[in-house]
């Protein structure tokens, strides 16, 4: 029988514990979802033949390209952005080439390009987390098929300035590579690279439902770009990728803008009153960017993981050198913010 080889060479961790009864920190979703009554009014459209029928996701798009200001033909739907990136990699790179990514970052970077048996070439943060663009231009070259930015990146809560985005483009279009740019963050605080795709046909966004959109568990996402590459795209998605309940979800949500106004308003309070705790306690901490915040704990990070775990609340530690001394907490509104401190400054006490 054969099996891929690169498939046999991957390490993958899959945590599917069940996290009922916890409150979610660990994750990066919304920690207390959408309003019951949105909920309420969007599961009536619900009936039999919507449940019976194949998806239809030509609303959906119609409705993000308007809200993008874009023609429908440069929007394609993917399961969630973990399906964006996986489509990057089938369909823009070869087993020969190289993606160039930073790291730390989203681990399914990573995975894609070993499932690919592609090379990921890696500029890494320094212990300032920084990073120097020039060091990833200078990797682009004939063997590049593609450059990945997140914007903002995760856990590090960087990004880049618009003269550095072009710097890469421009690069990249000198020998025919890709720019692929994550934005799963970008309604919290970061400006969006949208334009960029109106000027370079080697440019394509991902975006989410996931984050603000407390839509994790009905795995919507999309890509943005130049109507050839959403082309091929489309070529290699399944034919029903996103189901029907996400597509409804996501529909719904963006016909109440002022309803995803609410939902970044809410975060964006509860996050200020945790890094006001953390000023006023002397904490290291990155918080500028995204639906989290990074802290430098006083004791041991996996103790106090383990410590916050028995209070029912999960919380993100890394294995990387550069994070060993750091946490990852999702951001939610100020209520949950403040039992996640009322908790954490009781734990993460020295002595």
């Amino acid at each position: 029988m054969y099996i891929n080889p690169y498939l046999k060479k991957i390490t993958r961790v899959k945590d599917h514990e069940d996290r009922t009864g916890y409150l979610w920190l660990d994750m990066n979703e919304n920690p207390e979802g959408l309003p019951e009554e949105f909920v309420r009014r969007t599961l009536e459209k619900v009936s039999t033949q919507t449940i019976a029928g194949y998806p239809y996701k030509e609303e959906l798009i119609q409705l993000i390209a308007e809200r993008e200001q874009l023609s429908a033909d440069a929007v394609t739907l993917t399961n969630g952005s973990d399906e964006g990136i996986k489509l990057m990699f089938e369909t823009f790179t070869r087993d020969t080439d190289k993606v160039i990514a930073v790291t730390p970052s989203f681990e399914m970077y990573r995975i894609y390009a070993e499932m690919k048996g592609v090379k990921l070439d890696t500029v890494t943060y320094d212990e300032s987390f920084q990073i120097r663009v020039t060091d990833i231009i200078d990797k682009i070259d004939a063997k590049t098929d593609a450059i990945v930015l997140l914007n903002p990146n995760s856990p590090i809560g960087s990004e880049y300035s618009k003269d550095e985005y072009i710097r890469i483009i421009e690069k990249a279009c000198q020998v025919g590579a890709l720019v692929f740019i994550d934005e799963a963050y970008v309604p919290f605080g970061v400006q969006s690279q949208i334009d960029l795709i109106r000027k370079y046909d080697n440019v394509l966004i991902l975006r989410t439902f996931s984050k603000l959109c407390s839509m994790a568990g009905l795995r919507v996402g999309y890509i943005l770009g130049n109507p050839q590459l959403i082309k091929y795209l489309d070529n290699a998605e399944g034919s029903y990728n996103v189901n029907t309940m996400g597509i409804l979800f996501a529909s719904e949500l963006l016909k109440n803008p002022m309803l995803l106004q609410q939902l970044a308003d809410i975060q964006a309070e509860g996050k200020r009153y945790l890094c006001e705790k953390l000023e006023q306690s002397a904490y290291d901490y990155i918080g500028q960017y995204g639906n989290y915040v990074l802290i430098r704990t006083k004791i041991n990070p996996k103790k106090v993981a383990q410590m916050m775990r028995e209070k029912k609340i999960l919380i993100k530690t890394y294995n990387n050198s550069l994070l060993k001394d750091w946490v990852r907490v999702t951001t939610g509104s100020k209520k949950i913010m403040r039992q996640f401190w009322d908790s954490f400054s009781r734990v993460d006490v020295e002595g």
